[in-house]
């Protein structure tokens, strides 16, 4: 009886199988890469979330957050609060409030959280209020010529400890150097719910910004 011959080995293949083979291998490598670089970024976020590198600098830059007939949001709050600490505590002599809105007929983010500080005590010289865009890089973008002018080239920056890692990656990008200081008593509290749905919505943000969608 004779048998038929079975695949020896290392036996060569066709070009369509060599091509199938290597399309596999190159998705999966592209596959463990992409997965490699959204995983730096989510652990980077969640860092700059947990860290505050407050030192002497020139400024302290307040991102804007929402405000109720011209009074600060709890979240707004918490970030003026914190950079009303760090100003008393003497780590920057000028405090940057940026921060548009949404409506001609509501006072801006900036101004809002202007005239907060100025009622503890911050003098008007002290602030350099930008009420301009729409969202944190426009509001950053319109700022920068302000902050030029004024000679800051460290800035202190504060928000959401989840905002930190996108935010100072802009600041930087417009040519100051950043440090970020999250603000204690955000409502969005480390390790909740909301705040691992604002770090994913973080992590999509950034990617954007990388993509060049502004």
């Amino acid at each position: 009886m004779t048998l038929a011959p079975t695949a020896r080995r290392g036996q060569a293949r066709t070009p369509g199988q060599q091509l199938v083979r290597l399309i596999t291998i190159s998705f999966t490598l592209g596959s463990l890469a992409g997965t490699l670089a959204l995983t730096t970024v989510a652990v980077a976020i969640y860092h700059d979330a947990r860290t505050d590198e407050r030192t002497r600098s020139d400024g302290i830059l307040v991102l804007g957050a929402a405000q109720i007939n011209g009074r600060p949001t709890r979240a707004f709050r918490a970030r003026l609060d914190h950079a009303l600490e760090l100003h008393r505590q003497g780590y920057a002599p000028i405090v940057v409030l940026v921060g548009g809105t949404a409506s001609p007929l509501e006072p801006t983010e900036a101004e809002v959280g202007a005239a907060y500080l100025a009622e503890r005590g911050i003098p008007q010289s002290s602030l350099i209020v930008v009420p301009e865009g729409r969202d944190t890089w426009h509001s950053l973008e319109a700022a920068r010529p302000a902050m030029v002018q004024a000679g800051l080239h460290q800035l202190i920056v504060v928000s959401d400890g989840f905002h930190l890692f996108r935010a100072k990656r802009m600041v930087e990008d417009l040519g100051f150097r950043a440090l970020g200081s999250p603000a204690p008593d955000s409502p969005i509290r480390p390790g909740s719910a909301i705040e691992f749905n604002y770090m994913v919505r973080e992590l999509v943000a950034y990617l954007a910004y990388l993509a060049g969608l502004r």
